[in-house]
């Protein structure tokens, strides 16, 4: 009953031969589930009746997060994401509430574990 049925992107730039769409995470723990998010809402670009009159555009998927992370940057390399780093004004307010694991990115040592394993490019 509570689940999320709908699904909306945090922006969507529409400029004259490209199309953005932006999700924002501001957890380290829901990085991955934007770049999920990103590859499904840049998929409906092309399937959805108001994007239509619009096409062909390239349609670019961008995941905005307020600290680096070399492993979501990788993997949305991998699939034509876009990584942007952004630190909103309250972003020291905010992590103050935050359990320390929830705003920091991934180990450098795990970074290497992944592009040992074929994940680099």
């Amino acid at each position: 009953m509570l689940r999320v049925r709908m699904r909306w992107a945090d922006a969507v730039v529409i400029q004259p031969s490209v199309i953005t769409v932006v999700e924002g995470k501001l957890r380290a723990s829901e990085f991955l589930k934007g770049l999920g998010e990103l590859q499904v809402y840049t998929h409906l670009v092309g399937h959805t009746p108001e994007f239509k009159p619009m096409m062909p555009r390239e349609v670019v998927g961008r995941l905005v997060i307020p600290i680096l992370d070399p492993v979501v940057e990788l993997i949305a390399r991998q699939g034509n994401l876009d990584v942007a780093v952004y630190k909103p004004s309250f972003w020291t307010e905010y992590t103050a509430v935050l359990q320390p694991r929830q705003t920091r990115s991934i180990r450098p040592e795990e970074t290497s574990l992944i592009s040992a394993k074929g994940g680099g490019s």
